[in-house]
């Protein structure tokens, strides 16, 4: 019931629909009708999609972003679905960002210095100038599954495919290069683990996953973390302004600007109830949402 009050009370309209949706029987259309209003008219997404990025117009990166989304609806078919599809297919086939060995990452995109954005996102012209493995696998095998196959986009994912095919890294909501093998999720250490980066229970992902045999002790050990974490989450708050000033100083501003705008406090306020989703589903995966929240009287 509190993670509940908390989603209602502070959730952006696409986040409170997935809960809808996955938590209580609400529809998916209506969620995919909120995923579809990021859609441009391009087919690609943007504005605001990933929290921290307010450009409104369209790249890859985004539209990996939309796919996690999607894979929200699972199997389900429907005629918004359908109409999201289409138009990713038509982004992706107009070959925008896409150079000779992939499509360009999330440092690779110019217009994101026009809009409020974190470090991260900040244009970088050797990026813009190679291939985002991870974005570029998350692309091609989408084509591979939607396109046609006649087409000259569909070659192209085909011979994507098969050049990154012996490699591990991928893009794992939305961390680029996300490597299991370099990073021994096997035998998990959280002593030695990237904290900045998804546990590694986020990419097996179910039961289902062939990874999930070797990997069930850290999966199980990740899913005490999350219980904890969400035993442990209380109302949401803003930086303060001594944590925003000690973000400026460690992350100069290349071009002498604030990264901590008025935009970035919403968007980063955003990832609170993203994030009570993303526990709870992954709970759900696993049958572990068998937890009880302390009682807190308001």
């Amino acid at each position: 019931m509190r993670l509940r009050k908390l989603v209602y009370r502070n959730a952006r309209p696409l986040d409170y629909t997935k809960w809808n949706f996955l938590f209580e029987n609400g529809s998916c259309d209506g969620f995919l009708q909120v995923l579809a209003s990021y859609q441009n008219e391009d087919g690609g997404f943007g504005h605001n999609l990933e929290c921290n990025n307010w450009n409104p117009n369209s790249s890859p990166y985004t539209v990996c972003i939309a796919l996690d989304e999607l894979d929200a609806a699972g199997k389900r078919e429907s005629v918004i679905k359908s109409k999201i599809i289409a138009g990713i297919l038509k982004y992706v086939s107009s070959e925008a960002y896409l150079l000779e060995d992939g499509w360009v990452g999330m440092q690779g995109i110019p217009g994101n210095n026009d809009f409020a954005h974190m470090p991260w996102f900040h244009f970088d012209s050797e990026k813009a100038a190679r291939a985002d493995i991870g974005v570029t696998k998350r692309l091609a095998d989408f084509i591979l599954q939607y396109g046609d196959r006649d087409s000259l986009i569909y070659r192209k994912a085909e011979g994507l495919k098969e050049r990154y095919g012996q490699c591990g890294q991928v893009l794992l909501h939305g961390y680029p290069d996300y490597d299991p093998i370099a990073l021994n999720i096997e035998n998990y250490d959280p002593a030695v683990y990237p904290a900045w980066l998804p546990l590694p229970v986020y990419f097996v992902n179910s039961p289902e996953s062939s990874f999930y045999p070797a990997c069930r002790d850290t999966v199980e050990r990740n899913l005490d973390t999350i219980i904890d974490t969400l035993l442990g989450t209380q109302e949401f708050s803003f930086p303060s302004d001594r944590e925003l000033a000690a973000f400026e100083q460690s992350n100069p501003h290349p071009d002498g600007g604030r990264w901590c705008v008025a935009e970035q406090t919403i968007g980063n306020y955003y990832w609170g109830s993203h994030f009570i989703i993303r526990d709870l589903d992954i709970l759900g995966k696993f049958g572990r949402l068998d937890f009880e929240l302390p009682v807190i009287r308001e």
